[in-house]
Formats: C-alpha cells, sequence, structure tokens
C-alpha cells in the first residue's frame, strides 16, 4: 500500500520531464498507474470479501508517536477501487479533454498528488499520517479549481474551498489529536475500541464535534456548502474526479469510519441527521432551477452528500448499508455525468440547458450514456441506483422515531432528483430545438469511452448485485461490526419500499414536466442573497480585506527605519516589564582576566559601531558593520567555537556583499535633518543597549551547568553516529526546529527566483 501512495507521489514530481516526452500521451501514460493500482487491489478483493484484514506498519517518527499504518478492509477497499478506478477513466479522459489547455503539465502533476494523497487518506490507520494526506487533498485540489487562474471565477473558487476545507482541517486536526490524547493511541483501529477510555478522559463529546465540524467543511455539508458549485469553475475532469467521487467523500469516510466510536453518543446521531437532512433538500431543490449543466450537477452532489450524512446519523444496520450501497451508485452515475457534460460542452460550446436540445441524433453515444446515468440517478430499474434507492427507503421506515419525517424528507428530495435527472437527459437531447450557432458533433471514443463504461457498470451491477455485494456487505461491517448481512437484489416483492420507489418516479416526472413546460417561470425564480451562507462569507473576506488595508495603511508607510524602531521599542517595553522585578547584578571586574587581543578585539568593535553610526556613506556604514561581525567571530574562535566562526565569518562575508550590491541601486545617503529624529533614534538605541547588558549580566550571575553538553557530547555518535556534536544536535536532536528553518528559506528561495524571472509585466527578463 505504501509503494503504491509513493510511486503515485514519484510520477507527478517527475512528470514535468515525462510531459516533455509522452506531450499529448501524458493522460494514456498516466493511467497505467491506476489501473495498475486497481489490479492490485482486485487481488485483495477475495481476502476482504471474506472479513480478512490487510495491514501494513512502518515507523515515520517514533519519537511522537507517528507511524505509516495502513489498513485494507473493505470501507477502504471500496473506496481503494472507487479512486484508483475512477482515476484511470478520468487521466484517459482528461488526456483529450484537455488539449486545448496550456501547461497541462501543472494539472496531470496536481491531479496525481491528489490521486496518492486520496489513497492515502483512506488507508492511513493513524491519525497524524490520515491528517497528512486529508491536508494534501486540500492542497492539491486548490490548483486543480483554480487551474485557470487567469479568470477571476477560477481565484475565487479556489480561495473558497482552500479557506473552509482548511479551515475545517484545523477543527479535525484538534479533535483527532484529543482522541489519541484520551486514547493513548494514535492508530485508529485501536481507538475504535477505546471509546470507554475516551469517554473517562472528557475528550470523547469536545472531539466529536471537531471532528464532524472538519468533515462537513470536506464534504460540503450545510451552512458549508456553497464552495462545492463555485469549484465547477474547474475543468471537467477535476468535477468529475474531486466532486462526484472522491474529494468530497472524504469526509463522508471519515465519518463512517469514526462510526463505530461515536455512534449512539451524544449528539452524534441528531447532528448528522438533521444537517445532512438539510443539506440534501437544499441541494436537491436548488438544483432544479439551474440552467448550467455543471451547476445542477453540484447541487444534486450537495443533495446526495446530505443524504449521506443522513444515513449515518440514523446510524441503523439497515441505513449504514444503504450508505455504503449509495457511495458505489452515485460515484458511478455522477462521475459519468460530469464527464458527460463536459463532452456536451466540448462539442456545442455551452453549458446553458436553455440553449441545448434535440442533440440524441448528433450525439448518440453521448446521449445513451447520459440516458444511463440518468435513470440511475433517479433510481429507475433495473439500474443500480434503483437497488440504492430501495434501501435508503428501507432505513427511513424502520427507524423508530422520526420515521414520517424523515422519509418525507428523502421523497421529496427523490422526487426533486428524479426531476433533474429528466432535465440532464430529455431536455438537452430530446427537448426543443437548441439555439446552438452551430451544429455539434459526436465527441472522440476516447471522451465517450469512460462514460459509457460506467454506465454499463451501473446497468450490469443493478441486473447481478451478487458480485459486488460481499465487498459492500464488508465495508458496512467495518462501519457497524455487528450488522447484519446485506442481500442486494432488485425483486422483494411488493411492499412498502417498492411503493415509495414508484411513487417516487412518478411524482419526479410530473415535476419534470412542470418545470420542462414553464422555463420561464423557473427562470424568474432566484435565491435571495439575504439567505445564502456564501453571502456571509463573501461579506466576511471583505471585511478582513478593508481591514487589513486600513491597518497597512497605518503601520506599513514604507520606511525600513521606523519599522526597525517599532520593533525594538515594543520588544524593550514588554523586557523592561518582565525584568522590573530583577535588580542590576554586581560585577568585578578583574583586569588580570583579560588578554592583550580580547582588549583590542573590543576597542575596534567599539570603534567600528561608532563611526558606523557616524559615517555619511552607506559602503563605509557596510563595511564598518562588517568589521564588527569579522570581530563577533574573533571571539567565537578565542572561545573554542571554531564551527560558529566559520558560519559567522561566511555569513558576514556574503552579507556584506549582498548589501554592497543593492547599494547601488538606492539614492544617496539620507541625512538627519530633525534634532527630534535624532534624538528618538539616540534615545532607543541606550535604551535597547543598556537593556541587552542587564540581561547578560543577570544571565551570568547564575552557574552555566547544563546536563545536555554532557548528553551531546556521549551520545552524538552513539545514538546518531556523528563525531561533529553540533552537526548531530542541528540535524537530529533538533532536526524539527532545522527542518522549519529549511522549508522558510525553501519559500523565501522561491519567492527571489519568482521575483528574479519575471518583471512587473509577467514577461521573462532577459537574463
Amino acid at each position: 500500500m505504501l509503494t503504491t501512495i509513493l510511486i503515485g507521489f514519484l510520477l507527478a514530481v517527475l512528470l514535468p520531464w515525462l510531459y516533455k516526452f509522452f506531450k499529448a500521451n501524458t493522460g494514456r501514460f498516466l493511467a497505467v498507474f491506476p489501473a495498475a493500482a486497481f489490479v492490485w487491489f482486485a487481488t485483495k478483493h477475495n481476502q476482504i470479501a471474506a472479513g480478512g484484514i490487510v495491514k501494513e506498519a512502518y515507523n515515520w517518527m517514533p519519537g511522537l508517536g507517528v507511524s505509516l499504518d495502513f489498513k485494507l478492509d473493505g470501507l477502504s477497499l471500496l473506496f481503494a477501487f472507487l479512486i484508483s478506478g475512477i482515476g484511470a477513466i478520468v487521466l484517459l479522459y482528461a488526456g483529450t479533454y484537455m488539449k486545448a489547455y496550456e501547461k497541462t503539465d501543472r494539472f496531470f502533476v496536481a491531479l496525481m498528488i491528489f490521486m496518492a494523497s486520496m489513497l492515502g487518506l483512506v488507508l492511513s490507520d493513524n491519525i497524524i499520517s490520515l491528517f497528512v494526506f486529508w491536508e494534501l487533498t486540500s492542497f492539491s485540489s486548490y490548483f486543480l479549481i483554480g487551474f485557470s487562474h487567469e479568470k477571476e471565477e477560477s481565484r475565487g473558487a479556489a480561495l473558497k474551498a482552500l479557506l473552509i476545507t482548511a479551515g475545517g482541517g484545523l477543527a479535525l486536526l484538534a479533535g483527532l489529536i484529543l482522541l489519541g490524547i484520551g486514547g493513548e493511541t494514535n492508530t485508529i483501529s485501536e481507538l475504535l475500541m477505546r471509546g470507554d477510555q475516551i469517554a473517562d478522559s472528557g475528550f470523547l463529546h469536545v472531539a466529536m464535534m471537531l471532528i464532524i465540524v472538519g468533515c462537513f467543511t470536506k464534504s460540503a455539508q450545510f451552512p458549508f456548502h456553497f464552495w462545492l458549485p463555485a469549484a465547477m469553475a474547474a475543468p471537467t475532469p477535476v468535477s468529475a474526479y474531486l466532486h462526484s467521487a472522491t474529494m468530497v467523500k472524504a469526509g463522508i469516510y471519515l465519518l463512517a469510519r469514526m462510526s463505530p466510536l461515536f455512534n449512539g453518543t451524544g449528539n452524534w446521531n441528531t447532528t448528522l441527521l438533521v444537517v445532512g437532512g438539510i443539506t440534501m433538500l437544499m441541494g436537491a431543490s436548488t438544483a432544479v432551477i439551474q440552467s448550467d449543466l455543471k451547476k445542477i450537477l453540484a447541487y444534486t452532489t450537495v443533495s446526495a452528500l446530505g443524504l449521506l450524512t443522513m444515513l449515518l446519523g440514523i446510524g441503523t444496520e439497515i441505513a449504514i448499508q444503504a450508505a455504503v450501497v449509495f457511495i458505489l451508485a452515485h460515484a458511478l452515475y455522477k462521475g459519468a455525468l460530469f464527464l458527460l457534460a463536459g463532452i456536451i460542452d466540448h462539442q456545442t460550446g455551452t453549458r446553458n440547458i436553455r440553449k441545448l436540445g434535440k442533440l440524441f441524433k448528433k450525439m448518440p453515444y453521448t446521449g445513451t450514456a447520459v440516458i444511463i446515468a440518468s435513470l440511475s440517478m433517479a433510481g429507475i430499474p433495473p439500474l443500480f441506483g434503483f437497488i440504492s434507492k430501495e434501501l435508503i427507503y428501507a432505513s427511513t421506515i424502520d427507524m423508530v422515531i422520526n420515521s414520517p419525517l424523515t422519509t418525507s424528507a428523502f421523497f421529496i428530495a427523490g422526487v426533486l432528483i428524479t426531476a433533474a435527472a429528466g432535465i440532464l437527459s430529455y431536455k438537452v437531447f430530446f427537448g426543443k430545438r437548441n439555439k446552438l450557432e452551430s451544429q455539434p458533433t459526436e465527441a472522440p471514443f476516447s471522451l465517450v469511452a469512460g462514460p459509457l463504461l460506467m454506465a454499463v457498470i451501473a446497468v450490469t451491477l443493478g441486473i447481478s448485485s451478487r458480485f459486488i455485494s460481499p465487498l459492500l456487505n464488508q465495508a458496512s461491517l467495518a462501519v457497524m461490526p455487528e450488522n447484519i448481512e446485506l442481500q442486494l437484489s432488485l425483486w422483494h416483492g411488493i411492499n412498502t419500499e417498492l411503493i415509495m420507489s414508484m411513487a417516487t418516479i412518478f411524482i419526479g416526472y410530473l415535476t419534470f414536466l412542470f418545470i420542462y413546460l414553464n422555463p420561464k417561470f423557473i427562470a424568474s425564480i432566484k435565491v435571495s442573497d439575504k439567505i445564502k451562507t456564501s453571502s456571509v462569507y463573501d461579506r466576511t473576506i471583505s471585511t478582513v480585506v478593508e481591514i487589513s488595508k486600513r491597518v497597512t495603511i497605518i503601520i506599513q508607510n514604507g520606511n525600513l527605519r521606523i519599522y526597525v524602531f517599532v520593533l525594538i521599542a515594543v520588544f524593550s517595553l514588554l523586557s523592561l516589564w518582565v525584568l522590573k522585578d530583577f535588580s542590576v547584578p554586581s560585577i568585578s571586574i578583574l583586569w588580570s582576566d583579560f588578554r592583550i587581543y580580547d582588549i583590542v578585539i573590543g576597542l575596534i568593535m567599539i570603534a567600528a559601531c561608532f563611526y558606523a553610526v557616524m559615517a555619511k556613506s552607506r559602503l563605509l556604514a557596510i563595511a564598518l558593520l562588517g568589521v564588527v561581525g569579522y570581530g563577533v567571530a574573533f571571539i567565537f574562535i578565542m572561545f573554542g567555537a571554531p564551527d560558529l566562526a566559520i558560519t559567522q565569518i561566511l555569513i558576514e562575508t556574503i552579507t556584506v556583499v549582498i548589501f554592497v550590491l543593492v547599494l547601488w541601486k538606492l539614492p544617496k545617503f539620507l541625512i538627519f535633518t530633525e534634532s527630534f529624529i535624532k534624538f528618538r533614534y539616540f534615545m532607543i538605541s541606550i535604551v535597547f543597549g543598556g537593556l541587552m547588558t542587564w540581561i547578560v549580566m543577570i544571565v551570568t550571575q547564575y552557574p552555566l551547568e547544563s546536563h545536555l553538553k554532557a548528553y551531546f557530547a556521549e551520545n552524538s555518535y552513539l545514538l546518531a553516529k556523528g563525531k561533529n556534536v553540533v552537526n548531530v544536535i542541528l540535524v537530529d536532536f533538533r532536526s524539527l526546529d532545522t527542518l522549519g528553518e529549511m522549508v522558510v528559506l525553501g519559500i523565501a528561495a522561491i519567492g527571489i527566483y519568482a521575483l528574479v524571472k519575471f518583471n512587473k509585466t509577467g514577461k521573462k527578463e532577459e537574463l
């Protein structure tokens, strides 16, 4: 499992070079990876279907209790199949669809990072590694959604998705850490068995709510749902992969994974049931008034995610089974429909359903795939979506309390989704004559093949669901270990579920007819900005930007001398407040303790400091400060620290050289003309110098005895195999600190490179 994930990341790293070789065939080449992963996972199917579990464990940071633990059970295998299988289809599709785009190598890099991260997320059995992969999906999706970054809409949508999902990710991290503390382990499978211990620690309910917030943001639950429709600014392969089958279901996956721990606890079921129901109804009702194909699919996806959350909130045996079955059914038909919407846009130049109609004769294969996928979305037999819908009705009817309300909510949502399916299929391919300027033609086979394959699978699984039943049964057992065995069938006799399903189809058909025959009325329906949660987000961002501008105007006046003055002044005031209870230590100076070169170097440094302040030339001032720096290096040498001395000499030399190069571009030296300014800087310099002297005197009055010195000296070679103690401290004992410094330097280097490489017009400089 780790090898599969690492191969995905390795391909992402090598892609810029691979793209130069494969070019237009890059998508086909990359599709080999998820296809091979799908085959590997398929070799584990029989073992998992029989109730087995595959585990892998690798030490990553054992000192912090972080390891790369992977677990393959029914639930993770189901998601792994979706990620790899649909991923292969999307890559083949993208190879053709993205030909009209520029710099598609960047697109494939981000897509491969996302694919590998998503696999790592569903396979992780450690809360820390799971969170790392979780954040990587948010990071990579930001670049995928904002791929057309020259458009303001794409940039705004990407930022919106990142802020919402990353903000929820912070809540998730806090919740996972609390679980780890309460359960005294970071392994998820062990945490799920330590519910009583976590409850006794007092962290259970707080962790539960934080995890719910993280999952809700990722899976677009109300009131965080608005980022998903906005993300339709992304290219179609992104929408098909991230926003139907994978990323948006990451939150659903984690809710399902945590259900054995939280189901029946506190407000878990009520929160999921209520929020999921609201999201389901809101998404379905908004979908039918949209005119953009991708927006219709986006809002029906929001509704489906709400339905999944609601089923997990019901939390009964049959509800969990219904959720697992619907995860597969939704991924198949919605992934296909997103790809098909991209084909329609690609071939006709529009996604506006008010301009589309009578396309079936011109695009028969695309139309066939759309019809099959739409019928599955509407829950028409014998498609797999029908089996899923019957199970959902059975779970709502089986509820002990709130059964009529929950069943009615799903019925309303089902009616509206059925109407949306009619809009997507009949309206586009058999409706009134289209208003296109040119007649479209059928798409290339490389575009249609993937959606057709998913449509065929939906039909096959509906007619013969026994092939998938064992895996889905094990997936439901992973969520609810005491669950009954899953039995999938198209025909269970005439029962309440069948009657409700048929009623949903009939009323949904009538609703579609009303929408189809009254386009002007539907177009007149507008949702007020006052009730949109997206308006709250927009106002919040606008307020933050406005406050930032005002604060910047006040504190950022462009004068570096003022910035340094403020920093030193604030530091001095805070330090004086802390040190107000300390007295000035008495020291005795014995001239016998000084060596002649100590005195000489000290006098040289003092003189250099004095003349640097008095200098009227920047070059002279920099040179004199360099003298001070070299004096510090000599002090290091005299006290037996040659490593520090060499570092100081190198830094001082580079600093002086860089400053000299920069100073040639600056105006003449600025001379103080106002005595008040002179006095202000003179006083703060005196205060700061006296303060640092006071701190040094306080520190030196305490004995410098440290057990760490002996520990490092004794263990640097034994534990780290390094003879240079300083290097060992930096690389091993303080590795995280050093890593942080390297990251900061790396980011700074990238920023400097960007400034040097591009000028203000965005064109490359002639270097």
